[in-house]
């Protein structure tokens, strides 16, 4: 029996060619993030030289006025806070709505499972005049509390049908079986569900991180110089009065902002990609 195309060996013109392509698309989408970095350590008459420069002496005065000049970290610290907040409480709520929609169908499931994902298909920009008087009224601009919440309520719609999809890819049964052993529907849950969806609630959860801290329409509006987060501190860094941009500074921003969502990605990448896998036990 023949084997198929696709479970054919590829020559070694083959493999040279796909290693070369893969080499070009991995140059291509990492050449901003090098070009960033090497922002960050060029001096200033090399950041502003007509001609690209990439042989030059790297200099941390950048980094130092990011550091220990500005207030950067504390709004940086900001939105670590605001993160980790939203994401916890958004895994936590999504999980559970999306386990409901998912094991418990009603006859207005479809109903509800559509006025959840209608919620997330408004534009930010048609409430923030509502919210920002609200907040006002009761005495909570410029507070991380405030902030957390906005970005709770907007994260829970697409999260829920996230997980849901995770969920119903998984077997039923394994879970009754559970319970006929002894253990609470949220036991079998937690002990049977949980573990098969763990890629999926990662994927979702640096979906939810990255969303909140590029969020920047209600951060640059609900926020002073208490909660602001970096998604409007990078304000700090653009053009006023004869001081123009600050580039390097502006590059460490950019470096510091992307640093925890690289590395949480890195770190969990083989439970990201083992998603992959989910549903392959069916009933």
């Amino acid at each position: 029996m023949s084997a198929s195309p696709s479970s054919r060996p590829l020559h070694p013109g083959q493999r040279v060619a796909v290693g070369g392509i893969l080499v070009l698309m991995t140059l291509f989408a990492g050449f901003p993030l090098l070009w960033v970095l090497l922002t960050s350590l060029k001096p200033n008459n090399a950041i502003l030289s007509k001609d690209p420069i990439f042989l030059f002496q790297p200099t941390l005065e950048h980094w130092e006025r990011v550091l220990f000049t500005s207030d950067f970290l504390k709004f940086y610290l900001n939105s670590l806070i605001i993160a980790a907040a939203t994401v916890a409480i958004v895994m936590v709520v999504a999980t559970l709505a999306a386990y409901a929609l998912a094991r418990y169908p009603m006859r207005a499931s479809k109903d509800i499972s559509f006025f959840i994902i209608s919620q997330r298909m408004m534009p930010p920009v048609a409430v923030v005049l509502p919210i920002f008087l609200i907040a006002s009224n009761i005495g909570m601009l410029d507070r991380l509390e405030t902030l957390i919440a906005i970005n709770v309520a907007f994260n829970i719609p697409l999260s829920i049908w996230m997980i849901r999809g995770f969920i119903e890819g998984t077997s039923r049964e394994i879970e009754e079986a559970a319970v006929m052993d002894g253990a609470s529907w949220l036991g079998a849950f937690w002990r049977v569900t949980v573990p098969q969806i763990w890629p999926g609630l990662l994927s979702t959860a640096l979906f939810v991180y990255i969303y909140t801290v590029n969020e920047f329409l209600f951060a640059s509006i609900l926020s002073g110089t208490n909660a602001r987060p970096v998604s409007a501190a990078v304000a700090l860094f653009l053009p006023t009065g004869v001081r123009g941009t600050l580039f390097g500074e502006a590059a460490v921003a950019a470096i510091l902002i992307m640093l925890p969502g690289i590395v949480f990605a890195a770190l969990m990448q083989r439970h990201l990609v083992a998603g992959v896998s989910l549903g392959a036990v069916k009933g």
